[in-house]
């Protein structure tokens, strides 16, 4: 099936200040009269068209056939000849010869088949069961239909679009919300046998396309945004088209009404999947919305994130933060807002930690989610501990360079030869581990090596074992109420990179024995770990190693969804289908310690609440964190 693919195509279109309309003005074409036959009197067969967008909306917004982890992703309006798609269609009774709001309805769901392609139309046919009833030879019955909706209400008519607006659920590719008005349902006697027509059945899309373009020409990273949230007056995403109930809309055209309860200060939420910002490109994101008619400006914040909303965790973190003044969107067209949003610049980020038993019994994972060498010289480590008084001292209780030999003496693993650099540089994607002697390693040392994604993995002593060694790194240990803070070297002092158990609302830290790891996607450095939104981190029951040398070694398998591993498939389990290995070696552990994302704003994360929340919040992968993103991560 041919699906249209949204990336940042250069849209033909004329652009004012804010956002303007496309040239092509095209009125919606009247469709010839259709007709169709019904099957022993319990079928109902109707010919419709699908209107499609001018062509050149269409070069703007680019064809694409591309796939993501072995799934078709975008929005779709090109089909081939016996595609099909779900449609709902109301059949709605009246005593005159219009339709009013209180006349019986009936609503059927039922598939349309796409018949063949004529200029910028399709030709279809709809099959639906005939409703009990309702007959056209003796009564007055209007019919109305909608695609790319969730339903039609049986009372009220209205056909309700959802939100967020999903490109990429379950799999398939999305159809923006179109319909056609409601027509009179007819029939007529053709050689002996009773056929059903109408006089227009044409499918029009409803609404318009917005699309804001990143910018990552000057980016050093790859970025990836799932989710733009809004609050704006200017346009809404989610409501329902009523299909019996008719307005003018800005372009002076006569469409069914709108009926949503968001406004400028409700957050607005697209999800979706289109694709990433490689750096050196530019990508526009598309996402459909129906204009508000206003005059003047309209303040639109817009903000970019990785990872989409979470019911329990609530909002993510946003990447990017902009706002516009927009002017008025015309319907059915498509849109660009007309300043380029540039895209966030990566940094060294901690990317998993393990807490073990004792002060020094600890493992830091470090990752380069960049495309350029990370020279870990000028990198370190800063260690806050609490204090009797409950208080953290503003001046570090301890430093440790990452990049130290006298610290760590044990090699573990130096892959600096094979990726051609030198020991103290740490390639594009590539991860760093130190782990501490007392820490047991599940995995042996050639396994973890082979990992495309580790550079080095580096072993330190116990704090017993260097007493008055001035070299040891301190600041890798933990009291379990510890802040760390990744700082790097700048002439005059110190830049801070990232932050670990040092949340955003300056609340004090408790944690217990756990292996700690960054979400997929959640690449950029935060300078506070975020208690009161969904934080950057999930975590498990101590099982050390499992991850190492990984970006995050599980990825999103939709066979698994059903079972105990909850949708999280290892890298290194290298088995298909539903049905994991029974061995825990060999699945990753997802059944006997899960990942779970646990919610940081109970304060303090006692042993028991950790064991208690693995239960009740297994984590899921995100669906676009497909194997072959997984692998891409670790290049």
């Amino acid at each position: 099936m041919n699906l249209l693919r949204i990336y940042g195509a250069t849209l033909l279109v004329a652009l004012t200040m804010g956002m303007s309309a496309c040239k092509n003005e095209d009125a919606p074409v009247t469709a010839p009269a259709v007709n169709a036959e019904a099957n022993s009197g319990q079928k109902i067969s109707l010919n419709v068209d699908i209107e499609g967008l001018p062509s050149s909306d269409l070069r703007a917004m680019e064809i694409q056939e591309n796939i993501v982890g072995n799934q078709h992703a975008g929005l779709k309006f090109v089909w081939k000849t016996n595609d099909t798609e779900k449609f709902f269609i109301a059949f709605k009774k009246e005593s005159g010869s219009s339709f009013t709001a209180s006349g019986p309805m009936l609503v059927r769901e039922s598939t349309l088949t796409i018949l063949s392609k004529v200029g910028n139309r399709y030709k279809a046919r709809i099959d639906v069961d005939a409703p009990s009833g309702f007959n056209p030879d003796t009564e007055t019955i209007f019919v109305a239909g909608a695609l790319g909706v969730k339903g039609i209400d049986a009372t009220t008519g209205r056909a309700l679009v959802p939100g967020p607006r999903y490109f990429f659920e379950k799999g398939k590719s999305y159809i923006p919300p179109m319909y056609f008005a409601p027509t009179r349902l007819r029939s007529k006697t053709v050689g002996g046998s009773k056929e059903y027509y109408a006089d227009n059945l044409t499918f029009r899309f409803y609404g318009a396309m917005v699309g804001a373009t990143i910018d990552n020409t000057e980016g050093n990273m790859l970025y990836s945004p799932h989710e733009i949230t809004m609050k704006t007056g200017a346009l809404t995403t989610e409501g329902e088209i009523n299909l019996f109930d008719f307005e003018t809309d800005a372009n002076n055209q006569s469409v069914p009404k709108w009926t949503t309860t968001q406004n400028a200060t409700t957050a607005q939420r697209v999800y979706f999947e289109q694709g990433d910002v490689a750096v050196g490109k530019k990508r526009t994101y598309y996402f459909w919305a129906v204009p508000s008619k206003f005059s003047g400006r309209r303040e639109m914040t817009m903000e970019f994130r990785t990872d989409a909303y979470d019911s329990l965790l609530e909002e993510t973190e946003a990447e990017i933060t902009t706002k516009w003044r927009v002017k008025q969107l015309a319907s059915a067209k498509v849109h660009r807002l007309s300043v380029e949003i540039p895209a966030p610049k990566g940094e060294l980020i901690i990317s998993e930690v393990f807490f073990g038993g004792g002060l020094s019994a600890t493992a830091w994972e470090f990752y380069n989610p960049t495309d350029a060498p990370v020279d870990l010289r000028k990198y370190s480590l800063r260690r806050y501990d609490r204090t009797s008084t409950g208080d953290y001292s503003t001046t570090p209780d301890a430093t440790t360079r990452l990049y130290q030999p006298a610290s760590f003496r044990e090699v573990h693993v130096d892959n600096s030869g094979r990726l051609g650099v030198n020991q103290y540089i740490l390639p594009p994607h590539k991860t760093i581990v130190y782990v501490a002697s007392g820490v047991m390693l599940y995995l042996d040392k050639s396994r973890l090596a082979a990992r495309p994604g580790l550079a080095y993995m580096y072993g330190f002593a116990s704090h017993i074992a260097v007493i008055g060694d001035k070299e040891w790194p301190k600041a890798f240990y933990s009291n379990k109420s510890t802040r760390y803070l990744l700082v790097k070297s700048k002439p005059g002092g110190y830049d801070e990179v990232d932050a670990f158990f040092w949340y955003e609302d300056n609340g004090t830290a408790h944690y217990p024995t756990a292996t700690y790891m960054r979400k997929p996607g959640r690449d950029l450095p935060r300078k506070r770990m975020h208690l009161k939104s969904n934080s950057d981190w999930v975590m498990r029951q101590r099982k050390e190693g499992l991850d190492w040398g990984y970006r995050f070694g599980y990825y999103f398998d939709r066979d698994r969804l059903g079972g105990a591993a909850h949708g999280a498939h290892w890298l290194d389990d290298t088995s298909t289908g539903p049905n994991f290995p029974a061995l825990s070696a060999k699945n990753g552990y997802v059944k006997e310690r899960p990942i779970f994302a646990p919610d940081f704003r109970t304060g303090d994360l006692t042993f028991d609440q950790l064991k208690a929340q693995a239960k009740t919040s297994q984590y899921t992968p995100p669906m676009w964190w497909t194997k072959e993103r997984a692998e891409a991560a670790d290049r």
